[in-house]
């Protein structure tokens, strides 16, 4: 996903993506990573219905990103899900790193 026009920033905190709300057991990653979700404001948008997404990415301890400054969700995709007579689109990222990092080199 090209997202290279896009700025992101944080419209909330991250929280711990829960598989079961009655242990409090936190969705892992195939490497064993918790994953946490966090809501995104990507600008420009003209989706004035639902501007922010929600995004899933993996973290080894509890990600401290404050509300309101700009990130860049590395990795980003999107994805259609269907459960229990649900569906939508969901997002996904490698990882949540601030705006002003560079990118490393390839």
């Amino acid at each position: 996903m090209d997202i290279s026009g896009l700025a992101f920033t944080v419209a909330g905190e991250p929280e711990p993506k829960i598989v079961d709300r009655a242990t409090g057991e936190v969705k892992r990653d195939a490497e064993g990573r918790d994953l946490y979700t966090i809501p995104l404001l990507p600008q420009p948008n003209d989706d004035r219905r639902n501007p922010v997404i929600v995004v899933t990415f993996p973290s080894i301890d509890f990600p401290h990103i404050p509300q309101g400054v700009q990130v860049r969700p590395v990795g980003l995709s999107a994805f259609y899900w269907q459960m229990n007579g649900r569906s939508g689109l969901g997002f996904r990222c490698e990882a949540i790193r601030p705006a002003h990092e560079v990118a490393p080199s390839a």
